[in-house]
């Protein structure tokens, strides 16, 4: 009789333990899988703001290409419709937000010159 209770708790010590074993291997599996998920979100997601920012970057060169297209415009327009004393009063009227001619015109000078002398 003695050993069929050693048979039998042997049978139940194997059989937790066969349950505790599988319960830390499925445990460290799904650890891994939501690793794995993790570093696949963490891809996308630096995708996005990469994504982002070149998007970014190439609306503000279509931006900064339209303000010198307006710029230009403005400078030719000036010169073919206002007269010198026409366009000096102009920019006297705007004071320190004063922008010449010559600023508009130069090519050299794209946009980036903040404080333009009055010719």
């Amino acid at each position: 009789m003695i050993d069929w209770i050693l048979i039998l708790s042997a049978g139940i010590l194997g059989w937790a333990l066969g349950i505790a074993g599988m319960y830390i291997i499925n445990q460290k599996k799904g650890k891994q899988h939501s690793v794995k998920e993790l570093e696949q979100r963490l891809d996308q997601y630096q995708q996005k703001v990469e994504n982002h920012f070149a998007k970014t970057a190439d609306l503000i060169d279509n931006l900064t290409d339209s303000y010198q297209a307006v710029f230009t415009h403005l400078a030719d327009s000036a010169e073919e419709l206002l007269t010198d004393e026409q366009i000096r009063n102009q920019l006297i009227n705007r004071k320190s937000r004063e922008v010449t001619i010559k600023y508009l015109k130069s090519d050299d000078d794209y946009p980036h010159n903040i404080n333009p002398s009055v010719d």
